[in-house]
């Protein structure tokens, strides 16, 4: 979708569909609708008193055109209080109304300029891109129509640099989420760990990244004897996926040694569960067990196009886990890259394994900060629900700044406990630690445990987003399907980082 901004009048915009945001104490100004009110010959105050529209947020009013509008159809979308008005929200609302009017070009247009003109400028754009994804490739009655452009009428300065960068940044972020969530919705009989690395080798190449893929036997020469485990059982073989930008020559602010942060994913394209076998009902959807691998992938790209001045390396382990003949079993002993082992006592619980393995190379590379990102437990999800994703980490300041990125990319988190006294609860027999605790309960604290014990120490952060990475129902700017959370929440986290404006 292309985004326009335009200093014309939202009453002459050549469009399909015209909308205006206002907030509450907007709509209680008579002089907001009055230049539509006279385009269309109409008194809207009436009308929008009938509708009962209160400009609450999240809620919009569709009106008819006619009269000296060149738009079929207009509408009003509430922005909530003034004092916090919700942008994305308005530009779902906006690409909601354009579906249901069937139009190809839409216009908006804010009925009072706000303070931070740029911000809403970008989460407009950001959320209207976000809201206009389908996935229909394999759909015989794929939507004819959809919104093609969204013209951003009314502007004072329309060229201003700031306006222009806000929209090609937001473009840059909705364009490398809708991606990641297009992976993730991919059949796993399409989306093959093999085909995984394809899609990260050409996306990473076209991104201008350094680009790694090594498939078994160099996978074995890392050591990283947890991911070949998990592979056994599947006809399928592994990659392990490696990309790394670096910032541009002298682009660094640092002296000495730059900085690197590395971002770890878990790509398990399907999860059976292996031989501790997973429900039908619990297959379902195990297809976007790969979605925090796609989610670092995808900001990656993200990430080198916006070029923040910091080194950023991705790693994401990719198989399937099934339950073949040659399937690791429980009570299988598995060496980490680390040279730790872990006993098996559950096959279900593999993305710890696969992620052991790539935390322990990736620490190898000496990175300042580690952030890893997977759908790992359902018990967050329990915790959580399908709305906010859930975060531990062993440094407090890593820890605020992923809440403070994910606030300003519109994705939510919480933070939960890293309990020491839990450790024991994975103590082993015969190995190093096992990969579950023996009672079942605090799931998520005992993976995110699991994990810390292969970060060697360094600053490290894990977002569990088992609950947060696929909806079954529409959401704002999240279709039903994969979501592609955490792709806007790392890329502004680097840019924070950075220092990036």
């Amino acid at each position: 979708m292309k985004v326009r901004l335009s200093s014309t009048p939202l009453a002459r915009a050549d469009a399909d569909l015209v909308a205006l945001a206002v907030t509450a104490d907007d709509l209680r100004r008579a002089a907001t609708l009055a230049p539509l009110a006279r385009a269309v010959g109409r008194r809207l105050h009436d009308e929008v008193a009938q509708r009962r529209f209160t400009a609450a947020e999240g809620s919009a009013v569709s009106l008819a055109g006619g009269g000296r509008l060149r738009a079929r159809q207009l509408a009003l979308i509430g922005l909530g209080p003034a004092s916090s008005p919700a942008w994305r929200r308005a530009a779902d609302q906006l690409v909601a109304r354009a579906r249901e009017a069937r139009a190809a070009r839409a216009a908006l247009a804010l009925a009072t300029a706000p303070h931070d003109l740029a911000r809403a400028i970008a989460e407009i754009s950001e959320g209207a891109e976000l809201a206009s994804y389908t996935f229909s490739d394999y759909r015989h009655d794929r939507e004819r129509v959809a919104l093609r452009s969204l013209e951003l009428a009314g502007l004072a300065a329309p060229r201003d640099r700031a306006l222009r960068a806000a929209v090609r940044r937001a473009a840059t972020l909705a364009g490398a989420t809708n991606r990641a969530r297009t992976w993730i919705n991919l059949p796993a009989g399409v989306l093959t760990p093999s085909r995984l690395a394809e899609e990260a080798a050409s996306a990473g190449a076209a991104a201008g990244l350094e680009v790694r893929i090594d498939g078994p036997p160099r996978i074995a020469a890392l050591g990283m004897g947890a991911l070949l485990a998990v592979a056994r059982g599947s006809a399928e073989e592994p990659r392990f996926i490696r990309l790394r930008y670096r910032p541009p020559a002298g682009g660094s602010r640092r002296t000495g040694r730059a900085p690197m942060i590395a971002l770890v994913g878990k790509g398990i394209t399907f999860d059976s569960g292996g031989l501790s076998l997973k429900t039908a009902e619990g297959m379902e959807h195990m297809k976007r067990d790969m979605a925090g691998g796609a989610a670092v992938i995808a900001a990656m790209t993200a990430i080198a196009a916006l070029a923040p001045a910091i080194e950023v390396r991705a790693y994401v382990p990719a198989s399937e886990n099934m339950p073949g003949g040659s399937a690791m079993k429980p009570g299988d002993v598995l060496r980490t890259a680390a040279g730790k082992t872990i006993e098996v006592i559950n096959t279900d619980a593999e993305g710890r394994l696969v992620l052991a393995d790539a935390l322990s190379v990736a620490v190898r590379d000496r990175p300042a900060e580690i952030i890893d990102i997977a759908t790992l437990t359902g018990a967050i999800r329990t915790a959580l629900g399908n709305r906010v994703g859930g975060v531990f980490g062993n440094d407090p300041a890593l820890v605020r700044r992923l809440l403070e990125a994910a606030a300003i990319g519109g994705e939510r988190l919480w933070e939960l406990p890293l309990v020491p006294a839990y450790r024991t609860d994975l103590d082993s027999a015969v190995a190093d630690l096992r990969n579950v605790a023996p009672e079942g309960q605090g799931g998520s604290i005992h993976a995110a445990l699991v994990l810390q014990e292969f970060v060697d120490g360094r600053p490290w952060a894990h977002l569990d987003i088992a609950g947060v990475a696929f909806t079954d129902k529409d959401l704002p700017c999240a279709p039903r399907g994969a979501v592609g959370f955490g792709v806007r929440l790392l890329t502004h986290y680097v840019l924070n980082a950075a220092g990036a404006p």
